[in-house]
């Protein structure tokens, strides 16, 4: 056969290609990351910081997403049966996929992880989940979703891009904690191939992803540079082709640069401050919320994020169907922080930071806040790990959080923050509350009873949260396809890089 013949016949396999949507990865994608993962073993790390869901994200999947537009969209999951009494769920599951390593995807796979996931024994906050009394094999690609109650948000919750929705290989998870811990495994778009602390993570193109023509590029390296302008300058050099979490001056900087994509996302999520709600002074619900009354919204918006966010006037931004409009919640009051300090006296505390620049200012203007209100306070800078750590067991008085938007239904968020131990506040007061709400079908009565959960916490100012949460992501315009920024992270399975 002739060299035009075989030049012929390549041609001809690669239209066949393109005319048949088969995928055509190419590049290389570099994300510069704030932080190191913490780890991919749910049961050791407890719960998983925005650089860890980022890289689990790419290489484990859920039962079900949420595409663009904010539909639930199945992934190894393909269609979710209520029974007539929705005290359980089946779920029909994606035949043929595989596990990085060779474990086959099924019923028994779907079980193993969620009887892992909410046994008592795996430290993990599953109060989202709590409804799910089990998940049991009906066959071999069937599974059952056994409730305790009714639980109109289930089907939500199986789809949001969090730690107990990441399902790894059953063989890797059981045969080696550790390992797994290190180099995750699961169904997702990228095989992990290294991860180098402090330095850099890589994840290549499974080649083998149920999904044919996804993903688009052939590798993501994940740069750790904890500095936000040398991430920023990494990406003007084109070392690198994305930088999540920017300050708010590289973004409004880079909105005037044409050599730099924004993208941005509005979220219900806010920046905020937990309350140690059993140490003294923050087992006084008065001085909580004078604590919050102190913080001057507007003009934390002018100096710190110059005007790309908003303050916060509720859990839910003005776009949510949720939202409620006749809150007392509480914002900057100077007045009212003066009476509580003339019938309390002296009032001192320590609030905890990140050591970032941008954490170290941020901490450093709050202190300014406090101090110009009349609070005795301190200052403590802690790394990202050790501010996690700190909040988990509970050795602070007051420390700098996320509330993050989890997204869709809104009895996810609130029962994650509500029900959570971090900030010792009396969680069985909003336990009945919680429960009436999510077994609620009429979606009238429910916002209701939201709204009386919201304004319960108003009034007893568990934690502060000032302004809304807009999450960005800074790229270099050859980044295509990039989704919407939901629970701020990065959904690699879809972008693709101009050539």
């Amino acid at each position: 056969m002739s060299m035009n013949v075989l030049s012929k016949s390549a041609l001809a396999l690669a239209l066949c290609g393109a005319l048949y949507g088969q995928a055509q990865a190419e590049g290389t994608l570099t994300i510069g990351l704030e932080a190191d993962p913490i780890g991919f073993n749910a049961s050791k790390a407890r719960l998983f910081n925005q650089t860890t869901s980022n890289v689990a994200l790419a290489v484990m999947e859920g039962l079900f997403a949420y595409d663009r537009e904010g539909d639930i969209v199945p992934r190894l999951g393909l269609e979710l049966t209520e029974s007539e009494d929705r005290m359980s769920a089946t779920v029909t599951l994606r035949q043929g996929v595989a596990f990085h390593d060779g474990t086959p995807f099924n019923a028994d796979a779907v079980v193993a992880h969620y009887d892992w996931i909410t046994s008592p024994g795996s430290g993990i906050n599953t109060a989202m989940i709590d409804p799910i009394d089990y998940v049991e094999k009906v066959d071999d690609y069937t599974v059952r979703f056994v409730l305790n109650q009714p639980w109109v948000a289930l089907k939500s919750a199986l789809a949001i891009d969090h730690m107990f929705n990441f399902i790894g290989s059953p063989t890797a998870v059981k045969e080696d904690p550790e390992g797994f811990h290190r180099h995750p495994v699961g169904t997702g778009p990228f095989t992990f191939q290294e991860w180098k602390s402090g330095e850099r993570l890589v994840v290549t193109r499974n080649e083998d992803y149920w999904d044919g023509e996804l993903p688009n590029v052939d590798e993501v390296v994940f740069r750790v540079l904890p500095d936000n302008d040398t991430r920023n300058q990494s990406l003007r050099a084109g070392e690198v082709d994305m930088t999540p979490v920017p300050t708010p001056a590289q973004v409004v900087a880079a909105r005037e640069d044409d050599s730099i994509a924004v993208h941005g996302y509005e979220s219900s999520g806010a920046l905020s401050w937990n309350f140690h709600n059993r140490k003294a002074p923050f087992d006084d619900p008065a001085v909580r919320r004078a604590v919050i009354q102190s913080v001057n919204q507007d003009a934390l918006i002018k100096v710190f994020y110059q005007g790309t966010t908003v303050p916060t006037t509720g859990f839910f931004n003005a776009d949510s169907p949720w939202r409620c409009e006749d809150l007392d919640w509480p914002s900057y009051n100077p007045d009212q922080v003066s009476k509580v300090l003339e019938e309390k006296g002296n009032i001192q505390f320590e609030h905890i930071s990140t050591n970032t620049p941008a954490g170290r200012r941020l901490g450093g203007i709050f202190q300014h806040f406090f101090k110009e209100a009349g609070f005795d306070t301190k200052l403590e800078l802690l790394d990202q790990g050790q501010n996690i750590r700190a909040g988990l067991f509970g050795n602070y008085q007051m420390n700098i959080w996320r509330f993050v938007d989890f997204g869709g239904d809104p009895d996810l968020n609130l029962t994650s923050y509500l029900t959570s131990t971090v900030t010792r506040h009396d969680v069985e007061a909003y336990k009945p509350m919680l429960e009436q709400a999510r077994a609620e079908t009429d979606t009238q009565k429910r916002k209701e009873l939201y709204c009386d959960i919201s304004r319960k916490f108003a009034e007893d100012a568990i934690f502060m949260m000032p302004v809304q949460s807009t999450y960005y992501v800074l790229a270099s315009p050859k980044v295509k396809d990039v989704a919407p920024l939901r629970n701020n992270l990065v959904q690699l399975r879809d972008i693709r890089l101009e050539q």
